[in-house]
């Protein structure tokens, strides 16, 4: 009976779950479902490093932390390519502590508390901080104390937000030591000994003058079996490697204005134009009218040299607003807001009040504009440019570089608060002119959309999802088939469009073959791809039947070239000299000088080249295989230099090592088996 009830209660629960279950789905539109489904399923891995599986909650709360600081930062995360570099940023995340770090700590390699200090605060500090403006002066110049002054104020940090940067900043520093330590031993393992060097200069230092004939081996008819491939293939098989991949075929069909289109255009902005010439409030205007936003900036003279438009207003060649310039894409026209002298950095402090307290900002903006002196309410923030106010998302504090009264009060909606902005000190000034530029972008009209989706419907539709009527319509319409090899699950671009993950995810679909053809696929609103798959690479080994063209060539030659061996020697048998070889083999005689065993970056044929070292000089030597051919060579001269130094074999043992640390990402990855699977989700 005990039994029972148990099966009564947990068969209860199942059915409650059950009807919950079935109640959402009226409830919740099957898009959200299928997101929750895709979330929970086992195939929800974002990735593997070492054995530990990454799922997409572990991924998407990384993410969220790393896009949480760059907020903090004041940079934007809203577009996608700042998203992309934080996707990057939380995946590199796990990397270091599921690969790089166990690696290093396996190599007996660590980064301790004291050179912590050392790359902070001592006497070597980090690039990280030494190449961060919020550590330099007004010249440009990192001041170390500026670091001191910064660490000693975090316990003053009410926010968070210093104390996040700088366990950031530390987090980075400690990471870079151990890519930098690990590198370093990397290539100092690349070193040669005293024999290797030795040979190594003798190598380079001799060269041989040599003249030569070579005949080119014909491998057309010879024939090679399927055992002799595949013992290639399986000599190689190691080697062959492959991700998965897909070889595709796409006709693309780019939407661009019609000439309708343009004229249109063209009358609007004429419209906004006028407007614009005698409108008094710009940064309102350009707000509502414009496609490009409100630029406060101050420009010098010399940086306008690629706005002659500007300039013609600047020198009086223009009067109130340039002429309307037109280009591919847009219609433009530009107008001087204000000219002023602006200097180009200034020490900045700051004091921030809630906006619904008005009279207190106006309070500490009358007290620091009569004494000239900060209150306990003022922070410090250092050094300030009109780039660095543009980076932290405070562009409206440059303001405070125009001469003029010390302290300015600034609005800002968005952190709902008002700034009061003072400067201690301002660098020298020089002219400078803020512009507005109204900006009309060219589109293409519904119609316009809509005449090419028909072309592009009406060409998938006659291709009836297969290769070959795909093939056959696009000939026939004269279309321009694009093919492209090795598309990976990871391929972003395709042809002209960054942005063309439907395609690669209707490329990689479960239902996808080898000859589909897709329907229409709409990207970035321009581009409407019909896209055919013509071959379809599976990850792992890469298959016999794929290499064996090559491997059958490949065969082919080498035995070609031992059967030109001997008809070769029978040809020239009894020939004393190199023109009496060319002669014989009817072809010409070839010199080459400089020929140098040592050398790594030799221009003739690695087999020739051996040969050659091996010569004596003035002796008739040959035949020798070659690639692809045979080799009749005599050595006319021997050359005894000393150009190539201990110092030349040093640099290339160090190019070695350069080449070994770049390979160190690529040895990680295979011996952690890192799987990335992000594409499926971004």
């Amino acid at each position: 009976m005990a039994v029972l009830e148990k099966i009564r209660v947990k068969f209860g629960i199942l059915i409650t779950i059950l009807v919950a279950v079935a109640l959402l789905s009226f409830i919740i539109d099957p898009t959200t479902l299928n997101n929750a489904r895709q979330m929970f399923s086992s195939d929800n891995k974002v990735g593997e490093m070492n054995g530990k599986t990454i799922s997409y909650r572990d991924f998407y709360k990384e993410y969220d932390e790393c896009s949480h600081l760059m907020e903090m930062l004041g940079q934007r995360s809203n577009d996608e390519a700042a998203q992309a570099n934080i996707r990057e940023m939380a995946w590199q995340n796990f990397y270091d502590e599921y690969v790089l770090i166990p690696a290093a700590t396996d190599a007996g390699i660590a980064v301790g508390s004291e050179e912590m200090a050392d790359l902070t605060h001592g006497e070597n500090i980090s690039p990280a901080l030494t190449q961060n403006g919020m550590f330099r002066d007004e010249n440009g110049v990192f001041q170390r104390s500026l670091v001191l002054d910064f660490i000693q104020n975090l316990e003053n940090d009410e926010t968070g937000a210093a104390t996040a940067y700088w366990n950031f900043l530390e987090e980075n520093i400690y990471k870079s030591q151990l890519y930098a330590k690990y590198n370093a031993l990397i290539a100092s393992s690349q070193v040669s000994n005293k024999l290797e060097t030795g040979k190594l200069i003798e190598g380079n230092n001799n060269t041989s003058d040599v003249d030569y004939v070579f005949v080119m081996a014909d491998s057309e008819n010879v024939e090679v079996s399927d055992s002799e491939i595949r013992a290639l293939y399986n000599v190689r098989k190691s080697n062959l490697k492959q991700p998965a991949s897909r070889d595709i075929e796409y006709v693309v069909f780019e939407v661009e204005p019609s000439a309708q289109d343009i004229d249109d255009a063209r009358n609007q902005f004429e419209e906004l134009y006028r407007e614009f010439r005698t409108a008094d409030n710009l940064r309102n205007f350009i707000a509502l009218n414009s496609d490009t936003k409100w630029d406060t900036y101050y420009y010098k003279e010399a940086q306008l040299k690629s706005k002659p438009e500007v300039l013609d207003l600047i020198n009086g060649k223009a009067s109130v607003v340039s002429a309307i310039e037109e280009a591919d894409d847009h219609f433009a026209a530009t107008r001087i807001v204000d000219k002023a002298q602006v200097s180009d950095s200034a020490y900045v402090w700051y004091a921030a009040v809630p906006i619904s307290d008005e009279k207190k900002a106006d309070s500490l903006l009358n007290v620091v504009l009569r004494t000239g002196k900060v209150t306990e309410e003022f922070n410090e923030l250092g050094w300030l440019t009109q780039e660095q106010a543009e980076r932290i998302g405070a562009a409206d504090f440059a303001q405070i570089l125009k001469v003029g009264p010390k302290a300015v009060k600034i609005k800002q909606a968005v952190s709902q608060a008002w700034f009061v902005v003072f400067a201690t000190e301002r660098t020298k000034s020089d002219t400078k002119y803020q512009i507005a530029t109204l900006t009309k972008n060219i589109f293409p009209s519904e119609e316009t959309y809509r005449d090419y989706l028909i072309k592009a419907t009406e060409f998938a539709d006659r291709s009836e999802g297969k290769h070959e009527k795909f093939a056959a319509v696009a000939s026939e319409e004269h279309l321009v088939v694009v093919p492209v090899e090795g598309v990976l699950e990871s391929t972003r671009r395709i042809g002209d469009s960054d942005n063309a993950r439907e395609v690669v995810r209707w490329v990689f679909d479960k239902k996808t073959r080898k000859g589909s053809v897709s329907d229409v696929i709409i990207v970035d609103n321009k581009y409407y791809f019909v896209t055919a798959v013509t071959e379809v690479h599976k990850e792992g080994i890469t298959p016999i039947e794929e290499v064996a063209p090559l491997y059958r060539a490949e065969v082919a030659s080498k035995k070609a070239v031992k059967a030109l061996v001997g008809e070769v020697s029978g040809k020239i048998e009894g020939c004393t000299d190199m023109e009496a070889v060319a002669a014989a083999l009817g072809t010409t005689v070839s010199h080459q000088d400089g020929i140098a065993f040592g050398s790594p970056y030799q221009m003739s044929d690695p087999k020739l080249v051996g040969a050659v070292a091996d010569a004596e000089t003035g002796e008739l030597c040959g035949p020798v295989e070659g690639t692809g051919g045979v080799f009749v060579f005599q050595v006319t001269d021997r050359k005894q230099g000393s150009f190539y130094t201990a110092k030349d074999a040093d640099n290339f043992a160090a190019q070695k090592g350069h080449f070994a640390t770049n390979m160190l990402r690529s040895i990680l990855n295979d011996e952690a088996e890192v799987k990335d699977y992000r594409a499926r989700f971004f």
